[in-house]
């Protein structure tokens, strides 16, 4: 990771899960790193969902499941990365997530990037 003084920006986006094949929600642009604040799931379903996360490490090319089958009750949110549980990542890393019901759900990540021109 960069040095703080580097400078950063902030980047909030949000992805509606409109099928249930996987859908990249975030990748880290080329030349920063990546400080996920903040990656939260709301179901607007009145059921429960079901989601799987999974990391593409860029530096590998291998793809990682974070999590599998992790149950969103209905009208509910679910916090899976936060300040005090973040995640970290670099240049060309994708987070892609997969529900099991199509249009229900979304997927919020709060991140702040650092520049870091020795990453592709």
């Amino acid at each position: 990771m960069p040095p703080v003084n580097a400078g950063s920006k902030y980047r909030t986006e949000t992805v509606l899960l409109n099928a249930t094949s996987e859908i990249t929600v975030y990748t880290v642009p080329a030349t920063f790193a990546s400080h996920v604040q903040h990656f939260f799931v709301g179901n607007s379903h009145s059921g429960n969902v079901t989601l799987r996360l999974d990391w593409y490490h860029a530096d590998s090319t291998t793809e990682y499941t974070i999590m599998s089958g992790y149950t969103i009750a209905g009208g509910a949110i679910a916090s899976i990365f936060t300040v005090d549980k973040p995640l970290f990542l670099h240049a060309g890393d994708i987070l892609k997530c997969t529900a099991n019901t199509a249009d229900v759900l979304s997927v919020t990540v709060s991140a702040e990037e650092f520049l870091d021109p020795t990453r592709g």
